[in-house]
């Protein structure tokens, strides 16, 4: 069962249980489903699934990652992507 980190604060991190920042990514590689999705001005979320079915990960897939490693929190993710989540509904 994998661990989940909780941030827990001290002194130099100002009690947030992390310092600086770290990115999370997600890259959009252009092959025939995608550009032909892009060609045919397809809805942003129609593109998205496409580039997923083809291996793509989400914001949220590397955040995850990160969360998994401890090198960020389920919460920062979470709100790092809110908008991602509102969008695919």
């Amino acid at each position: 069962m994998p661990t989940l980190y909780r941030a827990k604060g001290c002194e130099r991190c100002e009690n947030k249980g992390f310092t600086g920042r770290i990115g999370i990514y997600e890259l959009l590689l252009m092959d025939d489903a995608v550009g032909g999705l892009i060609l045919q001005k397809a809805d942003a979320q129609s593109i998205k699934r496409a580039a997923q079915g083809q291996g793509m990960d989400s914001l949220r897939d590397d955040g995850a990652r990160k969360v998994f490693e401890g090198r960020t929190t389920v919460e920062e993710v979470v709100a790092a992507t809110q908008e991602d989540i509102l969008l695919d509904v």
